[in-house]
């Protein structure tokens, strides 16, 4: 009775280690397999791609695009190459008042979002401190056909959260002054 019992055991945590490697092939040989990360991002629409973060196996770009939206995806890296991973998006705010978030947005691996940024301003999440990217080293047509002169796109990442459920952003001056505060 006990070598049964024994048998079936390890018949089941054979067929869960069986169904673990099958899942860890199928995610590695996945996807496009492109050399780059640029080429593994998605063509489907007119994208302004924004170089974002990067790891060895993962590169975040943000994008505009289409004329009204702003988002942003990954290209992620297996055996097989460089593939397009899940991305995000939002429909571009109308203009932006300056140091002020009105929004936020997240993929479920960082928070993100656009402020039209005046003098030295810090964006805090969390009491975290999110990066900046400034928007106008881009091409002119761009800037102007999104309207995104002086914006940043600030975000961070949800590892480095203590609370990754509920958001205080917190747009603060060089003098410590709070000029615009968001709760999610």
């Amino acid at each position: 009775m006990r070598s049964r019992f024994t048998r079936a055991v390890l018949f089941a945590a054979l067929i869960i280690i069986l169904a673990f490697l099958f899942q860890q092939i199928t995610i590695q040989f996945s996807g496009e397999g492109f050399d780059t990360p640029q080429e593994a991002l998605p063509k489907d629409a007119e994208y302004e791609w924004i170089e974002g973060p990067k790891t060895e196996k993962e590169h975040r770009y943000f994008f505009l695009s289409n004329g009204n939206y702003f988002g942003t995806g990954v290209a992620k890296k297996n055996l097989k190459g460089w593939s397009s991973g899940n991305g995000v998006y939002a429909k571009l705010p109308k203009r932006l008042n300056e140091n002020e978030i009105t929004s936020a947005h997240s993929d479920g691996k960082i928070l993100y979002g656009l402020i039209n940024k005046e003098g030295q301003v810090e964006v805090i999440v969390n009491g975290e401190k999110a990066t900046l990217l400034n928007l106008s080293t881009l091409p002119k047509e761009t800037i102007d056909l999104y309207k995104v002169n002086d914006y940043f796109i600030w975000y961070v990442d949800l590892e480095k959260l203590q609370d990754s459920e509920h958001f205080h952003i917190v747009v603060k001056n060089d003098k410590d002054e709070i000029l615009s505060e968001l709760s999610i």
